[in-house]
């Protein structure tokens, strides 16, 4: 959620503060006709953060902030739009607050929800008002990328043509079924070392290696640069590279189940059933489906039950608004209850397990 008053006296905003009062104050005329966008977007400059001038059509603008490799826009890739309060480029007399509404990431191809929207309202805006109210829209921005206000939890993640599993960190967010992880250093060397390995093989095209602290993936169009972030920890490939939660089950019987029986049977209503391998204090998601009515199709329940039971996977029952809400609750809910259980050591499927309901 967007605030306005937690870090204000930090050095950072203190800066971001400064470019928008010297952008704004650069513009001829007055509060009548000088642009709200050139404050936002010298902010969002300040920190870091690459954005784009987005006409909308009908006259309506916007800045378009996107976490693809490069600021790149992609279909899949989450991305967060920032508009005035009636989305259109207007003077800073009629200017009332910015709207930041977050897009993505997806599952299965599908936006699970709209994550990230607030608006900041101004009264009677002045220059020094517009100049904090953009300072601390980018500043709201960069804190969610950077994880301030986001839980990170530990999980295991590989690559196809890559091996692992690797150690890391994820947040809750996946985008189009895929995880963004970000490692720790010794971690990030193996990844490293093992990303030139299949390149030499002829099953990776994008050889990643360090040089000093920062992590360079060189490709065929270029170079790209991660540095790590303020934990130290380095988000190669995230958004981009096809990451995925570690199994080492056999999930091929369970998947071709479900692409059966989809869209095929009674299902409760609100309710997720989240196919799972159970890796102690992670899981690995392997599909959510809506739950199959016990009463109405006992017949899917059952087959589902026993192809479960066969590859020792599990499900979770869970109370949820759409499929990304109940995988994310399936997650916390591993890494609290089940934190003593080491990945490297769990064994065997659990029993349908019921989550409290995780709806708002």
């Amino acid at each position: 959620m967007l605030t306005t008053d937690s870090a204000s006296g930090s050095a950072r905003f203190r800066e971001a503060h400064e470019a928008a009062t010297t952008a704004l104050a650069s513009q001829p005329g007055t509060t009548r006709n000088i642009s709200a966008d050139v404050a936002l977007g010298a902010t969002l400059d300040a920190y870091g953060i690459p954005s784009e001038f987005w006409p909308t059509g009908g006259g309506c603008t916007a800045r378009y902030v996107s976490f693809a490799p490069m600021g790149d826009v992609s279909e899949s890739a989450p991305f967060i739009v920032i508009t005035d309060d009636a989305s259109a480029d207007h003077p800073v007399a009629e200017h009332n607050g910015w709207l930041a509404t977050w897009y993505g990431p997806e599952f299965d191809g599908i936006p699970d929800r709209e994550l990230y929207s607030s608006a900041m309202p101004l009264q009677n805006p002045t220059l020094a008002d517009m100049a904090h109210d953009s300072a601390s829209c980018a500043r709201a921005i960069r804190e969610w990328y950077d994880g301030a206000t986001t839980q990170w939890t530990r999980n295991e993640v590989s690559l196809e043509a890559i091996s692992g599993p690797y150690r890391c960190q994820t947040r809750p967010e996946h985008w189009d079924g895929y995880c963004a992880p970000r490692f720790p250093h010794d971690v990030m060397q193996q990844i490293c070392a093992d990303t030139q390995t299949a390149h030499r093989a002829g099953r990776w095209n994008a050889p990643a290696h360090f040089e000093g602290q920062t992590v360079v993936i060189v490709t065929s169009s270029g170079r790209t640069e991660v540095p790590p972030d303020k934990d130290g920890f380095y988000r190669t490939g995230a958004f981009h590279w096809p990451w995925t939660e570690y199994t080492d089950r056999a999930t091929a019987p369970v998947t071709e189940l479900v692409e059966a029986i989809q869209w095929t049977y009674e299902r409760q209503p609100d309710s997720w059933t989240v196919i799972i391998a159970d890796h102690g204090w992670r899981v690995k998601v392997i599909d959510v489906l809506p739950t199959p009515s016990p009463g109405a199709a006992p017949q899917v329940s059952d087959a589902l039950r026993s192809t479960l039971n066969e590859a020792s996977l599990s499900s979770c029952k869970v109370s949820a608004k759409g499929p990304g809400e109940a995988a994310a609750a399936v997650r916390a809910h591993f890494a609290t209850a089940r934190s003593q259980y080491d990945p490297d050591t769990a064994t065997g499927a659990l029993t349908e397990i019921r989550l409290p309901d995780s709806r708002p």
